[in-house]
């Protein structure tokens, strides 16, 4: 791999070996119109479509190469485009890249018949994707849950295809049901066997400008009827969500939701190589649930409800979360173990990633043992991007 380190950002400790369990795919208006034809509205493609059209957009593609980490959105390099997207990662330094979709996801979310025939356009795209970057950008897949026949077909359908990862819904039960009960157990062993990774991932709780009777969001949307929480989403470079003081407040619940029940419903138990990745929904939240979830498992164990291993020992193996680069990862490991749950993310081309990952990310690594360093940037990554 031919690297050309990108110069106004820290140089990455490991160029050609470094995995990003974090990064999105950008779909271009005019795909768009193709792939969710009866979704092309709201605030994300409107902003989308006009954004193409504004000389800005131009200004940024001109210069996205020459600034790199600073160009973010729609105009960044590879953005939109695989073979750009793979020149990107040469001069990041990164090996392979998970990428998640930058739409409003209600395709992955809505219990229509119409939201799960556009996930399945929507994966013919990542698919392609994928395929064109020789799996370098692994775009992950939407497997939409509101039924389980389907979900379970169109699992198998992608995965047969290529499909590196999938993303899953967590506004709503799925199937009307826990994660852990049984009739999910073919879709968890497909993919344990497969050695594909299954994600929850920002967005897949429920945005706050989607919320309609069928794709609502979790927790409930009354709880942020006030002043002081109720914000408009701003237009952001890219079209993202807004990041209000209620949207990070809750972010991490359904995700967290959902990973308890697969925990204490023993779905690693009876899948113990299932791989399971929840991002871009921060870190802090995981050492208070896994000391939780240690906490009553050992009550139930004593109660005749037995598990063969401590949670915590089943979120080291089988989870893996990427923290936010403002998030203090020395404290959180100093506080609760789980060095091996954290991984590297660049979160690009998004704001949020920061225009210095590597540089944000090696201030806390230099808090740590040097030995982490590597185990951060690489080796937790391997679980969720395997066979890299």
């Amino acid at each position: 791999m031919a690297t050309v380190p990108a110069p106004e950002a820290t140089p990455n400790p490991y160029p050609g070996e470094t995995l990003d369990s974090d990064g999105h795919v950008y779909i271009h208006p005019d795909i768009f119109r193709e792939i969710f034809p009866e979704l092309a509205f709201g605030y994300n493609f409107e902003f989308l479509d006009g954004y193409v059209k504004h000389p800005e957009f131009a200004e940024r593609r001109a210069r996205n190469r020459a600034a790199l980490w600073e160009t973010k959105g729609l105009g960044a390099l590879g953005a939109y485009d695989p073979d750009e997207r793979v020149e990107a990662l040469d001069r990041m330094g990164i090996k392979a890249q998970l990428m998640f979709a930058n739409n409003t996801l209600y395709d992955l979310r809505a219990t229509t018949k119409a939201a799960r025939d556009a996930s399945v356009r929507y994966n013919d795209y990542a698919l392609d994707f994928t395929r064109r970057t020789k799996g370098r950008c692994r775009a992950v897949c939407h497997i939409n849950t509101s039924d389980v026949d389907f979900a379970i077909a169109e699992a198998n359908r992608v995965i047969t295809r290529g499909a590196k990862a999938v993303d899953l819904p967590c506004t709503q039960p799925p199937g009307g049901v826990s994660p852990s009960h049984e009739q999910w157990d073919p879709l968890w062993a497909l993919l344990a066997e497969a050695d594909v990774p299954a994600f929850i991932h920002l967005g897949n709780q429920g945005l706050l400008e989607c919320d309609t009777p069928d794709d609502t969001m979790f927790p409930h949307p009354a709880w942020r009827s006030s002043a002081t929480l109720m914000t408009k989403p701003a237009f952001r470079a890219g079209g993202e969500e807004a990041i209000s003081p209620y949207y990070m407040l809750v972010v991490h619940m359904g995700p967290e939701l959902y990973l308890q029940t697969m925990v204490m419903g023993k779905v690693f138990e009876r899948h113990p190589t299932l791989r399971f990745g929840i991002a871009e929904c921060g870190s802090t939240w995981l050492g208070p649930c896994v000391e939780r979830m240690d906490l009553w498992s050992d009550f139930m164990n004593k109660v005749g409800v037995t598990y063969a291993m401590k949670p915590s020992e089943v979120v080291r193996r089988n989870v893996r979360v990427p923290p936010f680069w403002h998030e203090n990862l020395p404290l959180m490991i100093e506080r609760y173990g789980l060095k091996e749950v954290y991984c590297f993310s660049t979160d690009y081309p998004h704001l949020e990633g920061s225009k210095d990952p590597f540089g944000k990310f090696g201030k806390h690594l230099e808090k740590l043992p040097e030995s982490y360093r590597r185990e951060f940037f690489i080796d937790n990554n391997e679980l969720l991007l395997p066979n890299t």
